[in-house]
């Protein structure tokens, strides 16, 4: 008689053995596995960081720029401006701006040119249209001539112009004014920031141009008081060649 059932079961039963006791998954289930592992994964990375930062942090001082600069040229390739203005954060700017305020809103890798227009008299009501001859008489001539003072109260009304309401830091405005660091510079930097401010709110009176500062030290934070104003004297101080004097990073982060 023939054994045909017994062999059948016997071929059930090994094939059975070679079948996975595990549910197949689809493409989109692994793919949602792998994303949780990055995320993970991650984490680990940077909460290993922040522990040997705490156990050496001297030795972290010397290896994190390059771990910055590397993981940068990763994500941008050859990007001139990111470039230098990771250099200017790694060097100072780190102390009162976070990391991710320095990061530029688009991939876009070109060096950009402004060619901006100073606002039309035609479309500014009396106030602006008083401000901005004001603006004419006083940043007037070649600027390479002009004092010291002059030179200050126009990077401070043109940075904080740029910066719009949200305001500017004075540790970077301090930085770009060229005054030294360390406490007797905070203390010269925000008594240069406070003289300008003034005498740029007294030739634009009634109309109030600055709000009150908020904060202290590095982060204390400088704004106008209106958008639309700090948009027009914006475009202003753009048309001039003046503009020179502003840091082209502030150019960057109002256009990129």
């Amino acid at each position: 008689m023939s054994n045909t059932n017994g062999d059948d079961k016997m071929i059930q039963r090994n094939s059975n053995k070679n079948k996975s006791c595990y549910t197949t998954r689809t493409p989109i289930e692994s793919m949602a596995s792998l994303e949780a592992e990055q995320k993970k994964r991650i984490e680990r990375y940077i909460d290993a960081f922040k522990s040997l930062s705490e156990k050496d942090p001297e030795g972290f001082e010397k290896i994190a720029p390059e771990l910055l600069r590397r993981s940068v040229w990763n994500w941008r390739g050859a990007d001139p401006y990111f470039s230098e203005r990771l250099t200017m954060w790694l060097d100072k700017e780190c102390l009162w701006t976070p990391f991710n305020e320095i990061i530029p809103k688009t991939k876009d890798m070109a060096i950009y040119s402004y060619d901006v227009m100073a606002p039309t008299h035609e479309h500014l009501g009396p106030a602006h249209k008083e401000l901005f001859s004001r603006l004419a008489e006083k940043f007037e001539g070649d600027y390479n001539r002009w004092d010291a003072a002059i030179r200050d109260q126009f990077i401070v009304l043109g940075m904080l112009a740029l910066a719009g309401k949200e305001g500017e830091k004075q540790g970077r405005m301090i930085y770009n004014l060229g005054i030294s660091e360390g406490e007797n510079g905070l203390i010269q930097g925000s008594n240069a920031i406070r003289a300008a401010k003034i005498a740029i709110s007294r030739m634009a009176k009634p109309m109030k141009i600055f709000n009150a500062a908020k904060g202290s030290g590095d982060e204390r934070v400088h704004s106008f008081s209106d958008s639309n104003t700090a948009d027009y004297v914006a475009r202003y101080v753009l048309s001039l060649d003046a503009s020179a004097l502003l840091p082209q990073t502030v150019l960057r982060n109002r256009y990129n």
